[in-house]
């Protein structure tokens, strides 16, 4: 009988700690809820940019807005991510519209000018459709930076484009890092999982990008004067 009552009471006590171990995971407070309370943020933010591109002229603003959001909010808890995201869409939208229009021509003018090469089919040819190829992929690489710098920085946009140049070559590993796994995961969204995943991949995508982004960032940014809420210092 002793040997039951001081069972029961084990049983009873374990039963008291699971439901207390199971508050602790679930609760407002806990480490799980803080996870898919950001990966819904970041879903949020994933949606709205995925809106703002639809004009398609409208996509570097919106790819400006996502980083700032995901620094300022999902990263260093500032603000909301909606709220975030809009008023750096209205700050962007005309410099951001503008540099999405001129890299589109540019980007074009590139593809159009390799293919033509390409006709020739022979030794000039191919070594000028190489030039191309590769000035497409320098442009791709400064276009990395080209939008954070947007939603950072106040400055003309032939400054925007050299910053982001620079940065581009001088951390040319997370550049080629970038590059690589964007397309790895352009491919992979194609041609093996299903069409939902842009629902959030982009966005995933974006917030690891910002951990190699910001170290770039930060090496041009001006120290904080005191009298600001400097979060990007953090």
């Amino acid at each position: 009988m002793a040997w039951t009552k001081k069972n029961k009471a084990n049983t009873e006590e374990d039963l008291y700690q699971s439901r207390k171990d199971r508050k602790k995971t679930f609760g407002p407070d806990s480490n799980f809820m803080y996870f898919m309370t950001k990966a819904g943020q970041v879903i949020i933010l994933n949606l709205l940019w995925l809106l703002s591109c639809i004009p398609v002229f409208t996509a570097g603003a919106a790819t400006a807005s996502l980083y700032y959001a995901m620094m300022k909010n999902i990263r260093r808890n500032r603000g909301y991510p909606v709220t975030e995201y809009l008023s750096s869409f209205k700050r962007t939208f005309v410099k951001g519209s503008i540099l999405t229009f001129a890299a589109g021509i540019w980007f074009y003018l590139l593809y159009y000018l390799r293919t033509i090469a390409l006709m020739g089919e022979n030794d000039t040819g191919i070594f000028l459709s190489r030039i191309y190829t590769t000035l497409m992929i320098v442009t791709a690489a400064v276009l990395i930076y080209l939008f954070p710098v947007l939603s950072r920085f106040t400055m003309k946009m032939t400054s925007m484009v050299k910053l982001a140049f620079v940065m581009a070559f001088r951390y040319a590993g997370y550049t080629v890092l970038m590059l690589a796994v964007t397309a790895v995961l352009v491919f992979i969204w194609f041609y093996c999982l299903p069409v939902p995943v842009i629902l959030f991949l982009p966005g995933a995508w974006c917030y690891v990008c910002t951990f190699m982004i910001e170290k770039a960032l930060r090496k041009y940014m001006p120290a904080p004067d005191g009298n600001e809420d400097a979060w990007y210092y953090e």
